[in-house]
């Protein structure tokens, strides 16, 4: 019961509901989010340590870079990934981010 309330509240945040969708995508590293949400580094930085210590992400250092991806050995992961990909798409802001993203590669 304890990680799935866990997980929940990982989930319950609009900040980090923002990064999953970008992530449900692929891997992005701090300074891309950075630019694509329009957040600063320190906030990104500490929503990304709940999900990962969530157990939702995963991170992997290059050189100076941190780059995020959803961890798939993550039981859950692969139920929430359709629900999610479809509930953030119908969002505004997801959407907006959506765009951005887009532009921004």
């Amino acid at each position: 019961m304890q990680r799935l309330s866990s997980l929940f509240k990982a989930l319950s945040d609009p900040t980090r509901l923002r990064i999953m969708n970008l992530l449900l995508r692929s891997p992005f590293c701090v300074c891309e989010m950075e630019r694509i949400l329009k957040l600063p580094q320190p906030l990104l930085s500490r929503h990304l340590a709940y999900l990962r210590n969530s157990g939702l992400l995963e991170s992997h250092r290059d050189g100076m870079r941190v780059n995020y991806n959803l961890n798939e050995k993550h039981q859950l992961i692969a139920e929430l990934r359709p629900f999610l990909l479809r509930a953030l798409e119908a969002d505004a802001v997801g959407c907006a981010d959506l765009r951005t993203l887009k532009t921004a590669v």
